[in-house]
């Protein structure tokens, strides 16, 4: 005889979980064997990300804090300190280097807050805040992603903290002082402002451009709606529900949804038009509060307990992938516009990890068999004054960056006091625009197991001037003597 009380409860699983499962993806059988709808999240999903694969290792001149893709996906940029770096994806080498924002009555630099691409993939909007007496002679900067060149550069007494531009990249907003100002791009011209009853600390802005959400510092932790024109801004709604301060907010693609951090981790996703909150993904917790949405939104990276990726429907995280795990030290996860890249930013290294590529790029072959230098044990910070012609040394460590690509890496790796029996050579190479390596290779070394070392430096262009070269990355090989080791070039260390 059939029990009926098991079907009814099979029936009931059906009806609850196959409305969440159409167009998706496969679900494991344990959620099919378990009637409980509330447990859904213990099981994961299969994606293309199961097998994905990572295609390049990049490492960044300062540990980075923030990352972006621009909108055609063919380049990403990373913020490190005061330093901005500028990849090819496709190749994964850095096409250049740019100095960030500046104080000159204080002679420093100051690194950059946020930053944003504009939709046709041309121009990198950065900011940055003002501390103390420490004022940046612009808060807002405009770059050309191809050139380096300053295309708009806006000053606000208290700084800016985020920078966004519209859908059309003709109005650039940025969270400056307690509110947000809206320029007209490019011509810099002020259009409006607004403000809520506390300072504004993250924003974001919905596909159309239509609606814009803002946070800031709120003993409710609420988040405030507001539809945008030309002119002005319109409060229409608040959203509440949130325990601590919000870090991050994100609309999805299709505009139905907001998706909100907290600096404790908590995510939340919102019905925003009705300030509902999607109840299968309430539990989401990511570390540091990080989180990048998929280009469909369908996805979600973040540091989460079971995976990195998790579905923003279901709140069903993917099955764990074979090498791209957690890691509580990661600064950063941003899917790539197409979403079949994933970066992952751990210090000054950046994982990109790909879906759909049939084999791995290789390293450039110019860094094999070096074995890697700490740049920054190397090269000290100098600080711009002007018009970049002058510089005010930080450290007592040479400059990391200049005109002459040779000076700069013997300034810090070669010979000082040579004797006799010691010889160097020197070799500058320019493989391409945006690449100048430099070889020093030091001979007939006064060492008993040491022979000879070789240095190699690479550099990329430095900010706007084309004179201009940044060390981006280092590495040094060995030649032992008889019997001390390798007898061939190796990164390997002599006995």
């Amino acid at each position: 005889m059939i029990n009926r009380h098991y079907i009814k409860s099979l029936m009931t699983v059906s009806i609850v979980i196959l409305p969440g499962m159409i167009g998706t993806l496969n679900l494991h059988s344990s959620v099919l064997a378990n009637p409980n709808p509330n447990n859904i999240i213990n099981s994961s999903l299969d994606t293309a990300w199961e097998n994905a694969t990572q295609t390049h290792s990049l490492i960044s001149p300062t540990p980075i804090n923030s990352l972006k893709f621009s909108p055609d996906a063919k380049t990403l940029v990373g913020v490190g300190g005061n330093l901005i770096s500028i990849w090819n994806v496709e190749t994964g080498e850095i096409q250049r280097i740019l100095p960030g924002h500046y104080a000159s009555k204080a002679k420093l630099k100051i690194a950059p807050t946020a930053i944003a691409f504009s939709p046709d993939s041309n121009f990198l909007a950065t900011t940055t805040l003002s501390q103390g007496s420490l004022i940046a002679d612009h808060s807002l900067i405009v770059w050309d992603i191809n050139t380096g060149e300053k295309v708009l550069s806006l000053t606000e007494s208290d700084g800016c903290r985020q920078v966004l531009f519209d859908s059309e990249g003709k109005i650039l907003y940025g969270v400056c002082g307690v509110g947000v100002t809206a320029w007209s791009f490019p011509t810099g011209e002020k259009l409006f402002s607004f403000a809520n009853k506390t300072p504004i600390e993250a924003i974001a802005i919905s596909s159309n451009s239509e609606v814009m959400a803002t946070t800031g510092i709120d003993l409710n932790n609420s988040i405030e709606l507001w539809k945008l024109d030309e002119i002005q801004a319109t409060p229409f709604k608040s959203l509440s529900g949130n325990a601590n301060s919000i870090a991050q907010l994100e609309f999805t693609a299709d505009d139905t949804k907001l998706v909100s951090s907290s600096y404790d981790g908590k995510i939340k996703v919102w019905n925003w038009q009705t300030g509902a909150i999607f109840p299968h993904t309430d539990n989401l917790y990511s570390s540091n509060g990080l989180f990048s949405l998929s280009a469909d939104s369908r996805l979600i990276a973040g540091n989460f307990h079971s995976s990195l990726i998790t579905d923003l429907n279901t709140g069903l995280p993917v099955r764990n992938l074979q090498r791209l795990s957690k890691d509580k030290n990661i600064q950063a996860l941003v899917f790539s516009p197409q979403s079949d890249i994933l970066a992952k930013v751990t210090q000054n290294t950046i994982e990109l990890w790909q879906t759909n590529t049939p084999k791995p790029q290789a390293t450039p072959a110019a860094r094999d068999n070096y074995l890697p230098l700490n740049i920054n044990q190397y090269w000290g910070n100098f600080e711009e004054l002007g018009n970049g012609e002058n510089m005010t040394l930080s450290t007592n460590k040479p400059s990391p960056y200049g005109k002459d690509p040779k000076a700069i890496a013997l300034s810090a790796l070669g010979l000082t006091n040579t004797v006799e029996s010691e010889t160097e050579y020197v070799q500058i190479d320019y493989p391409n625009d945006n690449l100048a390596t430099v070889t020093i290779t030091q001979t007939n070394l006064a060492d008993d197991s040491l022979s000879g070392i070789r240095y190699l430096v690479e550099f990329a262009p430095y900010g706007e001037a084309k004179s201009q070269w940044h060390v981006i990355w280092a590495g040094k090989q060995f030649k032992c003597r008889l019997e001390r080791g390798d007898q061939n070039w190796s990164q390997n260390l002599c006995q």
